[in-house]
């Protein structure tokens, strides 16, 4: 399964740009749910939720990588986020059985009405573009913009390489298709607290001498944080 995944991203021809600046005013700060939610519930705001939404309805291949920053991190605040998306409706565990049985016809009539609702779900967003492709629907295309945007967006935040640098995530099954992108295949995992972080939740994968951190920002506190 991670090999095919792996194999499915660079099918997609995903380049990714680690170390993208994204607009410094909002990202660099102490407190980045803060920051990142007075950006996308502020209705003057170029990144206000709302727009972000619409704009991806009608015209998802015109996004950003900035807008798609905000989209990303923008969804913790979004109907009471959990961060387990695998559990979120009876309409994602049917995208799951059509994936499980690689059925891309379900996959991509599933597929497509999930992302209409969280077009930030980077494993349904995959899985479906890689349907499309395969199936040669033109939508595909966009699609897999997209998901190449959201990635440089998501690598913006950092490399993973230490907790300062940790890859900041919003779904718990991101960790996966980020690792699959980098290659990072296997290992096991673990949570990773620290008094100089807190009130913050990693979680590092160890393979060798290798380590990945992420930061599960669905873990954390963000009581009072909710778009309306």
């Amino acid at each position: 399964m991670k090999k095919t995944l792996l194999t499915s991203v660079l099918l997609l021809g995903c380049f990714i740009a680690f170390g993208q600046t994204v607009d410094s005013t909002y990202t660099v700060s102490t407190d980045f749910k803060h920051i990142v939610f007075n950006v996308v519930s502020d209705s003057n705001s170029d990144y206000y939720y709302p727009k972000l939404e619409e704009k991806t309805k009608n015209s998802m291949s015109e996004l950003t990588t900035t807008e798609c920053y905000y989209l990303y991190y923008g969804r913790l605040f979004k109907n009471k986020h959990k961060g387990l998306p695998f559990l979120a409706s009876s309409e994602r565990m049917d995208f799951d059985k059509a994936l499980a049985k690689n059925n891309c016809k379900k996959i991509i009539s599933a597929g497509v009405p999930l992302l209409e609702s969280n077009p930030v779900d980077l494993t349904v967003l995959l899985h479906t573009c890689k349907c499309m492709k395969d199936k040669k629907d033109e939508r595909w295309e966009e699609y897999n913009t997209l998901f190449t945007k959201l990635l440089d967006a998501i690598f913006s935040e950092g490399t993973g390489q230490s907790p300062e640098t940790a890859i900041k995530v919003v779904d718990i099954e991101d960790e996966h298709i980020i690792k699959g992108v980098l290659g990072f295949l296997g290992g096991t995992e673990g949570l990773y607290f620290n008094d100089n972080f807190p009130g913050r939740v990693f979680n590092v994968w160890s393979l060798g001498e290798q380590k990945l951190y992420f930061e599960e920002l669905f873990f954390e506190d963000i009581e009072g944080l909710e778009l309306n």
